[in-house]
Parts: structure tokens; sequence; C-alpha cells
């Protein structure tokens, strides 16, 4: 049997966008609930990670068909979905790494000069890369689970 290779194009086209989406959203909202205090943070987290609660077709079949009123194209409702189901796995694993790390860097940086960014992006994203790593291969891997599992669900409408 001959496969033809654009669903498997789309289906790491797709994936890659969702994923690379999902690392920065999910960076930035993991980093923001390990290391800010604010109002309705407890909110976020749960509203972050809800998504981890249902199952990949039943969480795909409902974003598709959300997203599928809001935009007619088909990609960009897969790339919207796939966001939706892998930043949950960025958020909880970025979190926890970020977290985890000593504050003693982080303060010794910022009195030798260094800017926000600087910090981050020298000390403590190499310190937190090998759980936020593997969390990228999960969504990734989440995301070509749900695209399958969204073609399956579309070959079973009459």
């Amino acid at each position: 049997m001959i496969v033809a290779p654009f669903p498997l194009w789309l289906a790491l086209r797709v994936a890659g966008l969702s994923t690379a989406i999902s690392v920065v959203l999910g960076l930035w909202l993991g980093w923001t609930l390990a290391n800010r205090q604010f109002a309705g943070k407890r909110a976020l987290a749960a509203l972050a990670t809800a998504a981890l609660a249902l199952p990949a077709p039943v969480l795909c079949y409902y974003l598709l068909a959300v997203f599928a009123r809001l935009w007619p194209l088909t990609e960009i409702n897969l790339v919207a979905a796939g966001v939706l189901s892998a930043m949950p796995l960025l958020i909880r694993a970025s979190r926890a790494a970020f977290a985890s790390l000593d504050p003693n860097f982080t303060k010794a940086a910022r009195s030798l000069g260094a800017s926000g960014w600087r910090v981050f992006l020298r000390i403590e994203l190499p310190l937190a890369l090998g759980p936020i790593l593997a969390a990228i291969a999960l969504a990734f891997a989440r995301v070509l689970m749900e695209f399958a599992a969204a073609r399956w669900i579309a070959a079973q409408r009459p």
C-alpha cells in the first residue's frame, strides 16, 4: 500500500508550528508562574493545565468544532487546537524547572548588572533546559497523536 506524503507532511507541519508557538507561550507562562506573584495566579495555573484533564481525542474534537466556526481555514484550526493541547505540558514542565532553580544564581547575575533577558537567556534557561526539552518532545508527540485522532474522527463521520 502506498501512503500519500501530504497527510504526513501536513501532520509534521501542524505539529511543528503548534509546538513552536507553544514553546514561546509555555516558557513565558511557566516562568511567570514560577517567579511572579500576582492576583489570580492560582486560577491562571489551573486554567493553563486544564487541557490535560481531557482525553486527547475528546479535546481535539471539541477544539476543532469551536475553531471551525471561528476560522474557515483547516490548517489554522489544527494549529490552534495543537497549541492548546501542547501548552499545558510546556507550562507545567517549565514552571517546575524554573521554580527549582537556585535564586542565588539570579541574584548574583543581577548584582553584577545583568538585565532580565540576559539572566533568563544565560542562566535560567540553560539550567532548566533538560526538563524543557523533554516537555517539547512530549508536546510534539501529543500534537501528532491528536492530529491522528482528528483524522480518525473525521473519517468516522458519515
